[in-house]
Order: structure tokens, then sequence, then C-alpha cells
């Protein structure tokens, strides 16, 4: 057999320095690198000499399957040894020939292996986009691998999907997904060269400039004034202006809302985006305008227990994948009667509760404050991120600014 590292050589030998109480000694993959020895003992593997002596390639029957067993496990140790580490180290092999889990090192094993973590998470959202993830780099390349990422690779990728009529947003969610996926085969030794940066030689994940979705203040006087005899609107549309007021909160987080986040005249919540995943949690604030109240009031469960959900979508007991399904379904029906709301009082734009967050965002940026504050409010560690929520400035602040250039 030809070996990449000859250098380390391997042998199943039986240990005749041990014996157990029918005086029989165990076998043991024996690893041998620079005049070091370590030994790895089969388990349940026990002979006499004279027993082990009759393993052999022409052995018949147990002692053929005996063989083969020996044989497997010592091309186990020789292709992790010669094809998954890189440089050789009785550490990094034991991290892989020890951890039976790890046993299948290609990139869809790393894929699933994390879509599995975030649905024993309940993060069924995120583990769907992995899924997603992976699915379009294989429809790219059938034969992906590790080995293949280089910038050149991850460019042509991108222009594949662009191509397909895909948008630069969904590739960078895609790429942000690959480079995290890189970064656990490269702390397992997989790979030793790190494809994305900002450097010329790197591949930088493009940030797509989103069609901002922020409704003016005379907008919001629209909804806010808006008469209609239709259930369905009148509660679309309280949902809609209660995630507007409450700092533009995300419907699953309000919909995961119980009546133990409100203290006072203030709700205290931490997202559910990142309640698993941050190592620091953040609290987010939300001063509870009488406004908002009022909704509470009129949309919350009667049964004020502060174990229970303020609003009746969710219950105790549904499981990850059912909650986002209820979620789901919450937003689909907003957004349905959002749109035929702003059809009727004549808002030129497809709005969806998106528009709530991003215009909370503009509208407070607009009355003075901080794009730093505004990212506390929305719980964002990244100021980048905020801007991205944020629409350019209107025209009268335009106006005003250059207006400002000329003496008075």
């Amino acid at each position: 057999m030809d070996r990449k590292k000859p250098e380390v050589t391997t042998a199943i030998i039986l240990e005749k320095r041990v014996a157990n109480k029918d005086e029989k000694h165990p076998v043991k993959l024996r690893i041998t690198y620079q005049g070091t020895r370590k030994y790895y003992t089969l388990k349940g593997q026990h002979y006499s000499v004279n027993e082990f002596q009759e393993i052999k390639p022409s052995s018949r029957k147990d002692n053929k399957k005996r063989f083969k067993k020996f044989e497997s496990v010592e091309n186990r140790a020789i292709d992790i040894i010669d094809n998954v580490l890189i440089d050789f180290s009785f550490d990094q092999f034991e991290r892989h020939y020890l951890n039976h889990k790890k046993k299948n090192t290609s990139i869809q094993s790393y894929f699933k292996d994390k879509e599995n973590e975030l649905n024993e998470l309940g993060k069924v959202g995120t583990a769907s986009i992995y899924n997603a993830t992976i699915t379009s780099l294989l429809k790219f390349d059938s034969n992906i691998s590790f080995q293949k990422i280089t910038p050149n690779y991850l460019k042509t990728y991108e222009n594949w999907f662009v191509d397909q009529g895909k948008s630069y947003t969904t590739v960078g969610i895609y790429m942000r997904n690959l480079r995290h996926i890189v970064n656990l085969a490269i702390k397992d030794r997989l790979i030793n060269t790190y494809p994305f940066g900002e450097a010329k030689d790197k591949y930088q994940i493009p940030v797509s400039n989103n069609t901002k979705k922020a409704l003016s203040l005379n907008d919001i006087a629209l909804l806010i004034n808006y008469k209609t005899e239709s259930k369905q609107e009148i509660d679309s549309l309280k949902y809609w202006l209660f995630s507007y007021l409450c700092n533009g909160m995300n419907f699953t987080d309000m919909l995961n809302l119980k009546y133990s986040n409100i203290e006072k005249e203030t709700l205290k919540f931490i997202r559910q985006k990142t309640k698993d995943t941050s190592k620091h949690k953040t609290q987010i604030d939300v001063v509870l305008l009488p406004e908002t109240l009022i909704i509470i009031e009129y949309l919350g469960s009667t049964d004020k227990d502060p174990d229970n959900y303020i609003f009746p979508i969710l219950k105790d007991g549904l499981t990850p994948k059912e909650q986002k399904k209820l979620v789901a379904q919450h937003i689909q029906t907003t957004n349905k009667y959002m749109k035929r709301i702003a059809k009727n009082i004549g808002i030129d734009t497809n709005i969806s509760t998106y528009y709530a967050r991003h215009s909370y965002s503009t509208i407070t940026r607009d009355s003075g404050a901080s794009t730093e504050f505004i990212a506390e409010q929305l719980g964002h560690k990244n100021i980048i991120v905020t801007k991205n929520y944020l629409d350019s400035f209107n025209q009268d602040t335009k106006e005003k600014f250059q207006k400002a250039l000329i003496p008075k």
C-alpha cells in the first residue's frame, strides 16, 4: 500500500505483557511516530499467542472474520493519518480515532451535524437554512469537498447562484453558514487555509443593500387612525402596531412573550434568536406606552398569570417545529390583512411585518436617536446590522442640512 505519511507506521499486535485471568492477552493497535509508540486497545479482543497466530488472511470462518475486523481497524487508522490529518500528532490522531461520531469528515456530514445540533436547540428555522445551504452547494457541485473551497471556487459559486435569479442577500446568508462550517473544519485540522477575508486574495462575502422597508410618520398616523368593521383587519393591525411600538419587535419574540416579561411600565425580554446561542444574554427593555397597554388589553389573554403567554397564539407543550409553524401562519395572516389595509388607505407599498421593525428604526433615528441607541433597542451587537435597517434620510432632512451650508 502506498502511504502518504509512511513515517507514521501502524500494526495490530498482541500485547503479551498483559494478561487476563484466563491468561489471554489484549489485541491493540500500535502507532509509531518518530520513535514513540502508542497503543489503542481493541475492545473485547483477547487471545492466547497460538490463537492470535491463527488469525490471518487465509483463515476460515470465525478467524477470517476476526482478521477482517483487525484489518478494518488498521485501515481506519491509516485513513485518518493519511487523509484527515494535515500534520500528524498523537493528540490530533486520538481526537479523530477515539471520537467515533466523527468518522465521516465530509462537508455534508459537518452540515448535517450542525443541522441536528440546531434542531436539538429548537432553532428549526436556522437549521432549515443550513440545510438549504448545503442543498444549494451540492446543486452547484455534487462532489464538493473542503479541499475544493478556495476564494476562486467561492466566487464561481456566487456567480452561479446569482445567475439562477437568486439574491445577493441569500448568497450572503449561505456564505456565512459555509464560513462557520469551514471554521469548524479548521478547528478539527481537516484544512489549514482560510478562504474568507478582506484581503485581495480572499473571498469577501457580499453585503446586499436591501430595499428599505420603512414607512413615514404620516403613514403610521394613517394606520393608527384606520377604521374598519373587519375583526381580521383590526387584529392584524394591532399586532403590527404592537411590534412597531415595541422597538420593532420580531413576531417570534412577540408571540413568545409571557406576562412575567412585564415589570410595571416596562417590557423586558431576551431575543429568541440569541437566547440559546449567545454567551452574554442581552436584555431588551421596552417602555410601554398607553397605546401599547391598550393593545395588550385588547389582544392579550384574559388570564394574566405570569406563566401565561400574553398573546393566545402559542401554548405550552409545543415542539419547536410546531411553534415555528404557528408563528409563520400568524405572520402570513397579518401580512395578508396589512396589505389590504395599506391599499385601502393609499399606502403604495407591499407592507409586511418587516416594515414595523424598519419603520421603528428609521423614525427613531429621524427623531434624533443615535444609531448606537437604536442598535441596543433592537438587540444588535453589530452596528452595521442596524444600519441595514435604516432607510435613507428623507428629503426634508436632506434639505435642512444642505441649507445649513449657507450663512444666515
